[in-house]
C-alpha cells in the first residue's frame, strides 16, 4: 500500500510537470504567434515613420517660414531647426524599421529554402545587402542636411533611392522563381513588387531629370544672397 501510494503520488507528479511543460509550451507558442503576427505591421510602421517625417516636417517648416507652401523638396523641409530635429529622428526610426524588415525578408527565404540552389542564395545576400545600403542612406540623410553637409546627403539620398529600387527588383525577382518557396503564392505579390520598382526608377529619373534643368534655370537667374 504504501508503495503503491507513493507511485501514484510520482504518478500525479509527473503528470503535474508534464501539463505544467505543456502549458509553458503552448504560452511560448502563442507569444511567439502574436509576437510573429506582430512583425507583419512593420513595414506598415515604416510607411508611417517616413510619411509621418515628412508631412510632421513640411508644417512645422512652412509654419516657420522656412520654406515655401509650393511642393518644396523633402530635404528643404528638414534643412533648419528645429525641423531638421525632428526630421533626424523620424529618418534614423525609419532606417533602424527597414533593417529589420530586411533582416526578416532574408531570413524567411532562407527558412524556406534551406536546400534551395545557390542563385537564389546569392540573390537573397545581395538583397539583403542592398537593402542594408538603402537604409543606411537613410539615416544619411536625415543626419547630414542639404545646407551643411550638401555632398553626403545627396550621396545618403542616392544609396536610399537607388539601393530601395535594386532591393524591389532582387526580391521580386525571387518571387517569379519556381526553386523557390515563400510558404505562400507569392507570384502576385511579385508583380506588384516588380510595378512598384518600375514606378519607382521612373520617377527616379525624372526627379534627376527636373532637377538637373531645375537648377540650370535656378543659376540663369540673379538672386539675393539670402535666398
Amino acid at each position: 500500500y504504501f508503495i503503491q501510494s507513493n507511485l501514484s503520488s510520482v504518478t500525479m507528479t509527473l503528470s503535474t510537470v508534464q501539463s505544467t511543460v505543456a502549458h509553458i509550451q503552448c504560452s511560448k507558442t502563442k507569444t511567439v504567434g502574436r509576437f510573429g503576427s506582430l512583425l507583419g505591421y512593420l513595414p506598415f510602421l515604416l510607411t508611417l515613420l517616413i510619411g509621418g517625417g515628412i508631412v510632421v516636417c513640411y508644417c512645422m517648416a512652412v509654419g516657420n517660414g522656412h520654406v515655401e507652401a509650393a511642393f518644396p523638396y523633402i530635404s528643404d523641409t528638414g534643412t533648419f531647426p528645429p525641423e531638421s530635429c525632428v526630421f533626424t529622428l523620424f529618418m534614423n526610426l525609419a532606417g533602424v524599421v527597414a533593417i529589420a524588415i530586411f533582416t526578416l525578408r532574408y531570413l524567411h527565404v532562407v527558412q524556406y529554402n534551406r536546400g534551395c540552389s545557390e542563385a537564389v542564395r546569392r540573390i537573397n545576400t545581395a538583397a539583403l545587402i542592398v537593402g542594408y545600403i538603402s537604409a543606411f542612406g537613410i539615416m544619411v540623410v536625415g543626419a547630414f542636411q542639404e545646407t551643411n553637409q550638401l555632398t553626403v546627403h545627396v550621396i545618403g539620398a542616392m544609396m536610399a533611392f537607388i539601393g530601395g529600387t535594386i532591393y524591389m527588383v532582387l526580391i521580386a525577382s525571387l518571387g517569379f522563381r519556381r526553386d523557390v518557396n515563400f510558404g505562400v503564392d507569392e507570384r502576385y505579390y511579385a508583380k506588384a513588387r516588380m510595378i512598384m520598382a518600375v514606378i519607382s526608377a521612373v520617377s527616379f529619373i525624372i526627379m534627376m531629370i527636373t532637377t538637373y534643368f531645375g537648377i540650370i534655370i535656378w543659376n540663369s537667374v540673379p538672386h539675393e544672397e539670402d535666398h
